[in-house]
């Protein structure tokens, strides 16, 4: 993949599932990926995964809902290797529950970590983007952003406003030849459903969604991918 060799690439939410196999894809197609999650260890697994394929990466515990852990992150980036070409805003977090069960505090932190991180880390690149006249950022949604789901009401709200977040973006920064790339997916195989019991023989891998989004990080200037919802081949559970 060409335009992504040598480029660098932020992942937010990189420790484990789609966030890691999204790094991983980057990192074999020639990308230098930085790691961010709150977990250190996690992070270093997949970096240890993205050395066995002689790929480049840097790790950056950060949470990255806080305004100055974000400006540094973006700063020691820029300083490691040059300022942030492709932003992946994929870390976020889930409780499901009905409205009338769901607690203030699981509400503010999904607010947080879906939404207001996304808002921060692509503040924090717009800058050097604008400068270059070029740039990518692509935010995980979730096919929870478009249609609402039983026991899903902070979730949903969540989902919705990154979506909005997302649309506004793109119509404010194309003209600079940034990319803004909505990625919607179906239901996914990975930690977010905990014990529940669901079919995840239906569902989707986090490496299958992950090679979506490196297809997207390759649309080539002028193609923008402006949106792609992306479910099991079976349909919704």
């Amino acid at each position: 993949m060409p335009k992504l060799k040598g480029s660098v690439a932020w992942v937010t939410g990189a420790g484990r599932g789609i966030g890691a196999a999204i790094a991983l894809e980057l990192a074999q197609a020639g990308s230098r990926v930085a790691l961010t999650s709150r977990s250190a260890d996690q992070l270093q697994t997949v970096q240890r995964r993205i050395q066995d394929l002689s790929g480049q990466s840097l790790i950056f515990p950060c949470d990255v809902s806080d305004h100055a852990a974000v400006e540094k992150t973006v700063a020691e980036i820029k300083s490691a290797w040059a300022p942030v070409q492709i932003l992946i805003n994929n870390a976020g977090s889930a409780v499901f529950a009905k409205i009338i069960q769901t607690r203030e505090e699981d509400w503010d932190s999904m607010m947080q970590n879906n939404v207001k991180s996304a808002f921060l880390c692509s503040r924090a690149v717009l800058p050097d983007m604008i400068a270059a006249g070029s740039g990518q950022i692509v935010n995980i949604v979730s096919i929870a952003g478009r249609q609402p789901y039983y026991n899903c009401g902070a979730y949903c709200a969540s989902k919705y406003a990154l979506q909005g977040f997302t649309d506004v973006l793109r119509m404010e920064v194309r003209k600079h030849g940034i990319q803004v790339t909505a990625v919607l997916p179906g239901a996914t195989d990975t930690a977010i459903w905990g014990d529940a019991h669901v079919e995840r023989g239906r569902m989707m891998s986090a490496q299958q969604v992950a090679q979506t989004v490196a297809a997207v990080c390759c649309a080539p200037p002028p193609v923008m991918v402006e949106e792609i919802l992306i479910r099991p081949q079976g349909g919704d559970l």
